[in-house]
């Protein structure tokens, strides 16, 4: 594809910027936090390790499509800025609750389980903004806009999270992911009279909840959309919490190194985000996809079989451009699949299903790492298999190889 025209990147409006600052600084505590839990949970074990991250996951799963239908009623902005509050009030209080009682096996599920109430309501107003602030045929380089702006802070959040671990533990993070939290609240506040005004929902919540689950499911590139995503996250998202910092106990790494080791996957992400930020995204983008899933397979594939760092860091990378690919075309079909009013509750229902995956999968995964004969190397072979797998399949599916962003 050509480069983008000049009028073409001046479409993007100025709150999407500012929303995209504050954004941005939250993703850094927030990678931060999660990688300082899931070091913190490792070090009980896989089990429990699988055992805190399914405690995070299953409120969430459970008040999903709640939290849904209160963005697309309220507005999304109002909810995230109380979901915001909210997390700021509980990382600040952690500070010194882990100062005092350090970080047992209790403290760390109690925090999963009040995290995981938050992002019921937080995850689907915050993926739901950028459809809100841009225009549909910018979504895609809106998106690539964020991932960019992401890795930037991923790859310095996870090596943050690295150190602060390293140095004062969880309750350094939490410090850390509190301020960051401050910055998206400020910012929300200076935002909230740029955004137009939620649309008319059906009466009654259980009506409203109804109407997002006709719309995410009613429509076939939608529901394969869908489909995919959920296979793909049951797969994918335990890398980061679970799979790495397990990877790295394995070979005897400590933090800062496990955290350079997730790092190295968010670059890859970045640099497909970049391509397409500049360029677009291809053509055909339910191929690309399908192609992203593959080669994320093959990073993967040398996650499990190489052993020095350096090689180590280049599979990583080349999870993360495969990864990369298969997201930047994705998501934007799904947000450009059903209408703006529909947003945050099409949101709830694909974080929903990527919950049902990892509260499936992180104790499957975690578990299957403390069995002799298989270990954290046979599962990091077992995903690869899987991904590849799923790859193929999306290749093969009519609806979503021709599929288009607008």
């Amino acid at each position: 594809m050509t480069p983008p025209a000049e009028s073409d990147t001046q479409r993007i409006p100025v709150r999407y910027w500012i929303w995209l600052f504050g954004a941005a600084v939250s993703l850094l505590g927030d990678l931060t936090m999660t990688f300082a839990i899931g070091w913190s949970a490792s070090q009980h074990g896989g089990r429990v390790a699988g055992l805190i991250l399914l405690l995070a996951a299953a409120p969430r799963a459970a008040l999903l499509l709640v939290g849904g239908a209160v963005g697309d009623r309220f507005g999304a902005p109002r909810v995230l800025l109380a979901s915001c509050t909210a997390m700021f009030v509980v990382t600040a209080t952690l500070v010194p609750a882990t100062l005092v009682a350090g970080e047992p096996i209790w403290l760390l599920l109690g925090l999963a389980l009040v995290v995981g109430v938050i992002d019921a309501f937080f995850l689907p107003s915050s993926r739901s903004m950028p459809r809100l602030l841009v225009p549909p045929e910018q979504v895609p380089r809106a998106l690539a806009s964020f991932q960019v702006t992401g890795v930037v802070f991923a790859v310095s959040g996870t090596a943050v999270g690295g150190l602060l671990v390293s140095w004062q533990g969880l309750a350094a993070a939490a410090g850390f992911d509190a301020l960051t939290f401050g910055v998206m609240i400020v910012v929300l506040i200076l935002l909230r009279k740029t955004i137009a005004p939620p649309g008319q929902m059906p009466a009654g919540m259980l009506r409203s909840i109804a109407a997002g689950i006709r719309v995410a499911f009613g429509r076939p590139l939608t529901r394969a959309l869908l489909i995919t995503m959920t296979v793909a996250a049951g797969l994918l998202m335990p890398l980061d919490a679970l799979l790495f910092p397990l990877l790295a106990r394995s070979h005897g790494w400590d933090a800062a190194t496990a955290g350079i080791l997730v790092a190295s996957r968010s670059l890859g992400v970045g640099v497909i985000a970049l391509r397409i930020l500049m360029r677009g995204a291809f053509p055909r983008p339910g191929v690309f996809a399908g192609l992203g899933l593959l080669i994320a397979a093959v990073g993967l594939f040398g996650l499990s079989v190489l052993d020095p760092l350096p090689l180590a860091f280049a599979a990583g990378v080349l999870s993360g451009i495969g990864v990369g690919t298969f997201t930047g075309h994705v998501l934007p079909l799904l947000m450009n699949s059903v209408e703006r009013e529909y947003q945050s509750r099409l949101q709830s229902v694909v974080v929903l299903c990527q919950s049902l995956a990892l509260v499936v999968m992180n104790p499957v995964l975690g578990t299957l790492s403390d069995v002799n004969g298989v270990g954290i190397t046979g599962v990091c072979l077992g995903i690869s298999i899987a991904a590849a797998l799923t790859g193929v399949v999306v290749l093969t599916r009519p609806v979503l190889r021709s599929a288009t962003v607008t």
